[in-house]
């Protein structure tokens, strides 16, 4: 498969030229919330946030224009509360436009593959109730059964070609573990709605950051832009943000940005400083 930036299909798009984003003197890529940055909020036997109220928060506190949501926080969940979360979203202006599968699936074990391949379909299943127009999941397969894991892949595409769901897949140790593996791997798997779902933190960690994004962007619907800390006087994270958002701008990339707090803290209010970082970076991009 030839990539074509800025990825597979996005049948999201035609959703949020219709409202969702702002007037268009903002960045060019859609900066939504990854919502595992507020895992702490969520938690515990006395949460300090409901699931149903940060829709509201990405958009009037954050003044983010989605969200992208872990699995995990939608556990026991049933299709009744899906589709409320969904509406909740949308009264929001908050669309959520990817669902992620935190867990690196063992599609090609002997004793869990089959078990896998159907996690991955019931996240894009899931993932078409919310409205989201992508589900990102990890394949963990070592390189010796490639054949396998193309095949379970191949499977798991019917159902994303069947709901009109993007499969995006994130690096996990083995098949997918560098860029070149993965782009193999994409391309043995085919179809239009396999792609990318590429991080940042993942790229600082390769020593070469603009190699993994230059071969992953093009092939990418959501680009995580992950960190952990951002410097009280630089306020930049430690990576090289510049460096990043460059090289997405250089590949034509312009779909959606996910930013992702993984680090301890105040999630608010480091995503909020995120938040100023990326639209710096930006800025300094723009031709």
């Amino acid at each position: 498969m030839v990539p074509v930036a800025p990825g597979p299909a996005t049948p999201g798009r035609a959703r949020l030229a219709s409202g969702y984003i702002d007037p268009p003197d903002r960045p060019p890529m859609l900066q939504i919330l990854s919502a595992s940055s507020l895992r702490p909020l969520l938690r515990g036997r006395h949460p300090a946030l409901a699931l149903e109220d940060v829709p509201a928060l990405t958009r009037d506190e954050l003044g983010l224009s989605g969200l992208m949501l872990p699995t995990d926080l939608l556990a026991g969940a049933g299709s009744a509360e899906l589709e409320r979360l969904r509406r909740q979203a949308d009264r929001s202006r908050c669309p959520i436009l990817a669902l992620a599968e935190p867990d690196p699936l063992k599609v090609t074990d002997a004793r869990w593959g089959s078990a896998a391949v159907d996690r991955a379909k019931r996240v894009l299943r899931a993932a078409e109730r919310l409205g989201c127009s992508s589900a990102g999941i990890a394949v963990a397969a070592p390189e010796q059964a490639a054949d396998a894991a193309v095949e379970a892949l191949q499977e798991v595409m019917e159902t994303a070609d069947g709901v009109g769901v993007n499969l995006l897949l994130r690096p996990a140790p083995g098949l997918t573990q560098t860029p070149d593996r993965m782009t193999g791997f994409i391309k043995r798997v085919g179809g239009f709605r396999i792609g990318t779902m590429p991080d940042f933190l993942d790229a600082a960690a390769t020593g070469d950051p603009g190699h993994y994004l230059k071969r992953l962007a093009p092939y990418a619907s959501v680009v995580i832009a992950s960190f952990e800390k951002i410097g009280p006087r630089t306020r930049r994270p430690k990576f090289d943000l510049a460096a990043c958002v460059g090289v997405l701008g250089e590949v034509g990339y312009d779909a959606s940005i996910a930013i992702e707090h993984r680090g301890e803290g105040d999630p608010v209010a480091s995503v909020s400083a995120m938040r100023d970082a990326l639209n710096t970076a930006l800025a300094d991009a723009a031709p």
